[in-house]
């Protein structure tokens, strides 16, 4: 298989195929490589990932509640190792694009996702600002749409807000690279309905995506999503507060 990647999933690639056996590598940068090429991904029980590539080569890997848990061991690197090799994919792979002009400096984007708001943080140069998107209709009124039955309309499921979906697409396709933050699992997972809708209708953008973290968006700071945005994008500005054009700075609260 020769499908290209971009600079980012090609660090996550060496790192897979790196002697001696690198450890550290995270299962959310595995998920990102392997939907750009293609792959299915689906949960298993037990916090595990199924990935599942387009000639029918499966795999699975860790996803579980804490950081930690969400690591390849060593045993799980040198099983995704062997899938990649089967498949005829390596270190070596064609690159999808040159290095970004603008290096590490690139533009880059943390979502923030849940039904009812999208925090968009766009880092550029020295930059932090941040935006919100907000849903219309069902989305963004205050049911819970991870209970079956508050998302029935007339005995019917809730349909999807395509245009929600879109304006954050829309976000993807200004950035060089976009770490995607969220938590749930099925529906209820914002996460799996926008990575859907990219794959149905904005293939492209797949390749953007450099991660896809489950976190605790309650609880998660400006420094803690400035520390994950450093784990995946690499050298960041330093931290600077976070501002929405036009308001007030806002601080350490996210979602």
């Amino acid at each position: 298989m020769q499908a290209a990647v971009n600079r980012h999933h090609q660090r996550t690639l060496e790192a897979l195929f790196a002697h001696p056996l690198q450890h550290g590598i995270r299962s959310s940068r595995v998920e990102a490589l392997l939907r750009c090429l293609g792959a299915e991904v689906s949960e298993l029980p037990d916090h595990r990932l199924r990935l599942r590539l387009p000639a029918g080569q499966e795999t699975w890997i860790p996803s579980g509640p804490t950081p930690h848990q969400r690591e390849l061991d060593a045993q799980a690197v040198m099983r995704v190792r062997q899938f990649l090799r089967q498949a005829g994919i390596g270190p070596d792979q064609p690159r999808a694009e040159g290095p970004s002009p603008r290096g590490d400096q690139s533009l880059r984007l943390v979502l923030v996702l849940n039904h009812r708001h999208t925090d968009v943080f766009r880092l550029d140069g020295e930059a932090v600002e941040h935006a919100v998107l907000r849903p219309h209709g069902l989305w963004g009124s205050d049911q819970n749409l991870s209970h079956r039955h508050e998302r029935d309309q007339a005995g019917q499921r809730a349909p999807l807000d395509h245009d929600y979906l879109a304006r954050i697409s829309a976000a993807i396709a200004s950035a060089d690279a976009v770490l995607l933050l969220g938590h749930g699992r099925g529906n209820s997972d914002m996460r799996q309905l926008l990575l859907r809708h990219l794959e149905t209708h904005h293939r492209v953008l797949i390749d953007r995506i450099v991660a896809i973290e489950t976190v605790d968006d309650s609880a998660l700071g400006e420094a803690g999503l400035l520390a994950l945005a450093r784990l995946h994008f690499g050298n960041l500005p330093h931290r600077q507060p976070l501002a929405i054009p036009g308001q007030e700075r806002q601080h350490d609260a996210v979602g």
